[in-house]
């Protein structure tokens, strides 16, 4: 319970969610601590990660801001080394830092070279590997954890023209999700994407002009963008006891942008 006499849904445990300087990250990252949980805010970005940790403190929750570039494992140790000596444990990893590689001109890609398909591959796809391999011994040891990885709608149905290097990884971690929840089931650790669909964040602000905007959301059956916090309740329900009978799933949070 917490001050109020509400139940919160991860007392007590520890949670590490990356890429969580802004956007769906950022908000994940105030879900789980809202929720009770310990936080380890892990980005480039640590100016913006210092503030998000302000955030979970000011919710009453522990948080640790830890600069690390996911495509690194010696940076990705490092963070769980600290997150463990912190916390004591690793309940919980969210993998959400992901290389957009978006511009405003939509390259297609015969107009990408190797540097642009190494960094979709080594941030998107391999930095999701080094935190599963970096925190899976401690999830294996207590015997409980819970691995969601972020996705995207792009990896399930045909992408947006200029998003092949970024769809073909996202279905590389859906994929790579489903077979890793096989073999770690029966540690009880738990193994799940969440795929948005179109999300109002600071890099689609930025790198999608309105027209292209306006153009998506006539394609959505509730007529309006996500916004982070609805990704994050997707992500708070799978990291909860709610969840545990739930693994190797790809859940879509889209308005219904794409039944399936």
């Amino acid at each position: 319970m917490d001050k109020g006499g509400t139940a919160v849904k991860l007392k007590d445990r520890a949670a590490i969610v990356t890429g969580a300087a802004s956007g769906i990250g950022r908000a994940i990252a105030l879900t789980l601590g809202r929720e009770g949980a310990s936080v380890v805010i892990g980005d480039l970005d640590i100016a913006g990660a210092g503030k998000v940790a302000l955030e979970v403190s000011d919710l009453g929750a522990r948080s640790l801001t830890v600069k690390m570039d996911v495509s690194r494992p010696a940076e990705v140790n490092s963070l769980v080394e600290n997150a463990i000596a912190e916390f004591g444990k690793i309940d919980i990893l969210v993998n959400n830092a992901a290389y957009l590689g978006w511009s405003l001109e939509h390259k297609p890609f015969m107009d990408t070279d190797e540097a642009e398909w190494d960094r979709h591959i080594d941030v998107t796809l391999k930095g999701t590997l080094h935190c599963c391999k970096a925190v899976i011994p401690c999830m294996k040891d207590q015997n409980w954890g819970r691995i969601i990885n972020i996705t995207s709608d792009a990896a399930k149905a045909m992408a947006l023209r200029g998003e092949a290097l970024y769809s073909g990884c996202k279905s590389a971690v859906a994929a790579f999700s489903r077979c890793l929840a096989g073999e770690l089931a029966r540690h009880d650790i738990l193994v799940n994407c969440v795929s948005p669909g179109f999300t109002i964040t600071p890099s689609v602000v930025k790198t999608r002009p309105k027209e292209w905007q306006d153009k998506v959301l006539s394609f959505i059956p509730l007529r309006r963008a996500g916004e982070p916090e609805d990704i994050a309740n997707m992500v708070l329900f799978l990291a909860s006891d709610e969840s545990k009978h739930i693994t190797g799933q790809h859940f879509s949070v889209n308005g219904g942008g794409l039944m399936v």
